[in-house]
């Protein structure tokens, strides 16, 4: 994959984490539940490592990732 930011190849591996992983509007001091309206939840809390493809520019240290 090419970054869309600087046009340079990206490597391609994964996001992993044993916690939940959750992209929002406004910065918070914890993740955990309730979510807030505008959030999405990339990776789930689980008992092993979850896996989600993304692609690294180490150019623009920049992370694109696909979630469900």
């Amino acid at each position: 994959m090419m970054c869309p930011w600087c046009d340079q190849e990206m490597e391609q591996g994964f996001l992993m984490s044993s916690r939940p992983v959750i992209f929002g509007p406004e910065e918070r001091e914890s993740v955990l539940w309730p979510r807030k309206k505008g959030e999405v939840e990339l990776m789930k809390l689980s008992w092993t490592i979850s896996n989600i493809p993304a692609w690294h520019c180490a150019r623009c240290r920049r992370v694109v990732a696909e979630h469900e």
